[in-house]
């Protein structure tokens, strides 16, 4: 039945819970007989897995009677412990008759796996019932295990639900329930788990189960049904009844989560132990608004965590809560995800309006006899889009699973300027990295903003402001153009530095430089931050077109000088390495070039990101910013003195001199009151800091005391950063832990990402030698393995 899904070039997906996968159906062409397969991962052995749905199958657990389309279930022969005939009568909505079936079931354990069976049978112990039609069924059950802990469950089935009804309600009704097995699995393993059991997996599927299992009731005005619901499935969850059995207030908290109506904030500061279900009703009608604001789930559910006192004591004492809520938050984004399609339409909406913008200018240059900055704008936009293209590649020619279809996709979003709207809902809905994706989400978005910055919109808006002094005519049109490009190079660089410091993930791994925006006031924040960025692309963009009109070899000159001294005070302090990880000697030909990428887009931006250590570092990045303000009155003052043109043609020098000050002015107000008034007062000092990007990448590990922040970072950190110095300890560190890790595999856990000579010898036998070398030690280890074999051997010959 597999090979038939499989085949088919009729297959559609099956909308059904974010906890199954590969859920797909196949209808034939008269429509009456449906193949449908799905998968889902189980938290539990193979064996517990297929004992509970071979018990199910005899009509024992919830999985069958309490599904409500069935109406009757009995066993009617138990042939042996692994066989046994079933009949099952489901009811279907009016007008339309019942249906019903018998079945044989039996189950078998192969070498790996384990198999079960069921088939349609007729029985002379379930005799045809007038009025009943009598389907036709065959299951196929597949658990595999993924490790001693958990379960891969597979269903494929294939039915005919037979009568005189239309095909569609044949389908409706009938594929979803074929897909429903592994979910049944998943809830009740998930149920009966203890909380000493429960991990932070066991805790996220808990909260997308909670969403899910009150979706009917949970829009009503009415708040019964949903209180009805809950009750229920709290009833059934160990971990739910403990948690309530000690803090009654905590299901009328969730009721209020669930029902995700946003309310004006009505944070406490109660303590736990006077809490009750007042308070709990008011802070969980405090979470939908941060659901609004927050840029993730992890974020929103910290900053709800964080408000309430209450709250950060009941996360000691059930650790499985915080991410119970995290589930919950991704279930509800999912669901009724009104903030994150803000966000995406508003990132889809404005790159889509510049591209637009850009691509209305190449036209009107063209229609005016301006080919060359209709060439150059067209080359601008290209380089953007190719390089846009090599991040899609990068990112997806790891992948495991659909990797040119993925590929494809991402390409039309390149190409369609809706790709920057994509990744800020990627970030927003808190979806996870694909497997074997070269980048996480948020890394993803900011490398592409990054692009986009520096191959278009920077460049582009030079030329037009170029074209608008060179013009003998101002045209409104070529101002609403600059005017679209100036905010969104603007915002982009806002949302570059405010997504990656509220991201909890970048909070959790950089503590000394992820927080600098505030949890309360973060409007004010925002708005500071995107204002500073309109000065700052202002400000050096007019700088920079006036020096060119003016003299382009004396702009060639400057933009030379200015990098050049850069890249010397990189060298001076050995920090021009850049923290991607990358061979090293493709590190020493791209570094350099990414470093001028990095300075330009801070040149024009300002941006707080590229303060950090790892990229500028804060001491050159104020001193760049103060650079760039100083540059606009002397290209002010050479434009007036040196441009081509009598008085007549130029900008009036009054005009110009009350810019540049106007433009300063403004920039030092926002700056100053962002950095007193705004800023953290603890990550101040990193817009000064004199941190180098080596120094922090070993205090990455150095500082860490938490082992996935370590492993995580110092992994996917360049080598030449951190090698010479801390090497041996990082590789007495991971000897000492390899064993640990390996048998309790945590997520963030990924031998493939360590370099050969961090790996214990013993464990890299294990892995096998045809891993990729990429370090220097690597076949010195080879060397030992070949020479102990060699020794092993020796008495052999």
């Amino acid at each position: 039945m597999e090979s038939e899904v499989n085949q088919s070039e009729e297959v559609k997906t099956i909308k059904t819970s974010s906890l199954i996968d590969n859920a797909v159906a196949k209808v034939s062409k008269d429509g009456r007989e449906n193949i449908v397969q799905a998968s889902g991962t189980i938290r539990a052995s193979l064996m517990s897995v297929a004992a509970y749905m071979f018990v199910a199958e005899q009509g024992h657990h919830q999985i069958t009677m309490e599904e409500e389309s069935v109406n009757q279930h009995k066993v009617v022969q138990h042939e042996n412990d692994h066989a046994l005939v079933f009949h099952w009568g489901f009811t279907m909505p009016s007008p339309v008759s019942d249906r019903d079936g018998v079945f044989r079931c039996v189950i078998q354990k192969l070498e790996d796996d384990c198999i079960m069976s069921a088939e349609s049978i007729e029985h002379d112990q379930a005799p045809h019932q007038e009025g009943v039609v009598r389907i036709f069924a065959r299951r196929l059950l597949r658990f595999s295990p993924v490790s001693p802990a958990v379960t891969r469950f597979t269903v494929t089935s294939t039915f005919d639900v037979r009568g005189s009804i239309p095909s569609f309600i044949s389908t409706s009704f009938s594929t979803p329930a074929a897909a429903s097995a592994p979910l049944a699995a998943l809830r009740y393993f998930n149920q009966v788990k203890r909380a000493e059991m429960f991990e932070a997996a066991d805790a996220k599927e808990l909260g997308q189960l909670l969403v899910q299992d009150t979706d009917k009731v949970r829009g009503k005005k009415d708040r019964r049904p949903l209180e009805a619901a809950l009750s229920k499935i709290v009833d059934r969850s160990a971990v739910l009844r403990g948690a309530r059995s000690r803090f009654p207030w905590f299901a009328p908290m969730l009721v209020e989560v669930l029902r995700n109506q946003v309310h004006r904030p009505s944070n406490t500061l109660t303590p736990l132990a006077e809490f009750g279900e007042e308070g709990g009703k008011k802070v969980g009608g405090a979470f939908a608004l941060l659901q609004l604001k927050k840029v993730s789930p992890a974020a929103a559910v910290e900053a709800w965590i964080a408000g309430n006192p209450a709250l950060g004591a009941l996360k000691l004492e059930l650790p499985w809560f915080e991410h119970a809520m995290l589930g919950v938050s991704t279930e509800l984004r999912a669901q009724v995800p009104y903030g994150v399609k803000a966000r995406a339409y508003l990132g889809a909406g404005v790159s889509a309006a510049d591209g637009l913008s850009d691509a209305f200018m190449i036209k009107t240059f063209y229609d005016v006899g301006d080919a060359a900055n209709a060439k150059g704008l067209l080359v601008m936009v290209g380089a953007n889009l190719a390089m846009q293209g090599l991040i899609v590649y990068a990112q997806c020619q790891g992948l495991k699973k659909n990797r040119w279809r993925t590929a494809l996709f991402e390409m039309l979003t390149v190409v369609s300027f809706v790709k920057p709207g994509l990744d800020g809902y990627r970030v927003a809905s808190g979806a996870e990295q694909l497997p074997g994706a070269a980048f996480s989400p948020l890394v993803e978005m900011l490398i592409t903003k990054g692009a986009e910055l520096f191959f278009e919109a920077i460049p582009g808006l030079i030329l037009q402001l170029v074209a608008l002094l060179n013009a003998e005519q101002v045209s409104n049109v070529a101002i609403g153009s600059i005017l679209m490009s100036t905010a969104s190079t603007a915002l982009t660089a806002t949302t570059i530095i405010w997504d990656w410091d509220t991201d909890p993930g970048s909070r959790k791994g950089s503590p000394d430089w992820a927080g600098i925006v505030p949890d309360v006031g973060r409007g004010s924040a925002f708005a500071a931050l995107f204002f500073m960025g309109v000065f700052q692309v202002v400000a050096k963009a007019a700088a920079v077109a006036l020096l060119a009109v003016t003299s382009t070899s004396w702009l060639l000159q400057y933009v030379v000088a200015d990098h050049v001294l850069h890249l010397i005070y990189r060298v001076a302090r050995n920090d021009m390495v850049v923290y991607a990880l990358m061979p090293p000697a493709v590190s020493y030909i791209v570094s350099p070039l990414v470093r001028v990428i990095i300075k330009t887009v801070s040149d024009f931006t300002g941006s707080l990101l590229l303060r950090l250590p790892l990229h500028l570092g804060g001491s050159y990045w104020l001193f760049n910013l103060a650079m760039s303000q100083a540059s606009v009155f002397a290209c002010v003052h050479l434009y007036l003195e040196y441009a081509p043109g009598d008085g007549a043609d130029k900008i009036a020098a009054r005009t110009l001199w009350a810019g540049a000050a106007g433009l300063t002015a403004g920039w030092l107000v926002t700056f100053t009151y962002f950095v007193f008034r705004i800023a953290v007062p603890k990550y101040r000092h990193t817009l000064w800091s004199w941190t180098s990007g080596r120094q922090c990448a070993q205090a990455y590990f150095l500082k860490g005391n938490d082992d996935e922040v370590r492993f995580t970072e110092i992994f996917s950190m360049n080598l030449l950063l951190w090698e010479s110095d801390i090497g041996e300890e990082v590789k007495a560190w991971a000897a000492a832990n390899w064993a640990r890790w390996s048998e309790e595999k945590p997520a963030w856990f990924k031998p493939e990402v360590v370099p050969d000579q961090f790996i214990p010898v013993g464990a890299l036998q294990q892995l096998g030698y045809n891993r990729k070398r990429r370090g220097s030690a690597a076949e010195s280890i080879r060397e030992s393995f070949r020479a102990a074999e060699e020794e092993e051997g020796g008495g052999d010959d």
